[in-house]
């Protein structure tokens, strides 16, 4: 009878033996990165209850980005010069809004330059460092968007442009990397009519389809106070909601920050 012998060679051998990629042990299974999601809280005009919402945000470790027409500083439901003071001095952006908040698309060029150019060098004397700017009603043209580059903004924000209830097929965000820097695209803006699930879809249609940026655009912050308005009741349980998606990967950054916008001195 022929006798067959069983030679038990050592797992730890076998793996020698065996040539690379042949040995059976499980990889190790690659970190999953999470999608980032940029919200960008912007708040135009200068409103006197913008103190306030200054204070909303930072209580939840959130920065805004506060677009400003100088001219009517200190008016009658503007903010005023000590209130942006403390604004920015707790680390929110201050931007360019224009002069005197007009329709750039009917102005000359020249008429474009003195309000953004003028508006940002008193933005600049009064100590500020602004790097984006805020076309009023979004209004924008190839001659606005030449003369926002020229007086030294390295950015600027329109409205509209993003998805939405009014817009479905809109695309859900805008890059962090805008394709056209001098015109980065929002949602419609946040009115009275703008319901808590309405400005959480924004966010959340972002998430959905990859990330990317969502800035807001919000103008004053008040009960029954115009078509352009929103509840501090409506905003803070937003705020709480936005707050939380940190975890998800959704943050939220000033709109300079989220797009890396650079401080221009401005031009002689």
């Amino acid at each position: 009878m022929k006798i067959v012998r069983l030679v038990v060679v050592p797992a730890v051998a076998l793996a020698i033996a065996m040539a690379p990629g042949q040995v059976g042990q499980a990889k190790s299974a690659k970190p999953v990165k999470k999608v980032e999601t940029v919200v960008s809280l912007t708040f135009d005009d200068g409103d006197s209850t913008h103190l306030a919402v200054a204070r909303m945000l930072e209580r939840r470790g959130m920065r805004g980005t506060f677009y400003i027409n100088t001219d009517t500083i200190g008016d009658e439901l503007k903010l005023t010069r000590r209130h942006l003071a403390a604004i920015a001095g707790k680390g929110h952006e201050i931007g360019g809004h224009t002069l005197t908040h007009v329709r750039l698309t009917e102005l000359t060029q020249s008429e474009q330059e003195g309000q953004i150019c003028d508006d940002r060098r008193r933005l600049v004397a009064w100590g500020y460092r602004p790097a984006t700017l805020a076309y009023p009603f979004g209004a924008v043209d190839s001659d606005a968007k030449a003369v926002a580059r020229r007086c030294g903004y390295d950015a600027a924000r329109s409205v509209g442009g993003l998805r939405e209830w009014k817009c479905p097929g809109c695309p859900a965000s805008e890059t962090t990397r805008p394709k056209d820097r001098y015109e980065i695209r929002t949602p419609s803006s946040v009115r009275e009519d703008t319901l808590l699930r309405h400005m959480k879809q924004q966010v959340l249609n972002a998430e959905k389809s990859g990330g990317g940026l969502v800035p807001l655009v919000f103008h004053r912050v008040c009960d029954r106070c115009g078509l352009y308005s929103v509840t501090p009741e409506r905003l803070n349980p937003f705020l709480d909601w936005l707050a939380a998606r940190k975890s998800r990967g959704t943050v939220v950054k000033t709109l300079q920050s989220a797009v890396g916008a650079r401080y221009r001195p401005v031009p002689g």
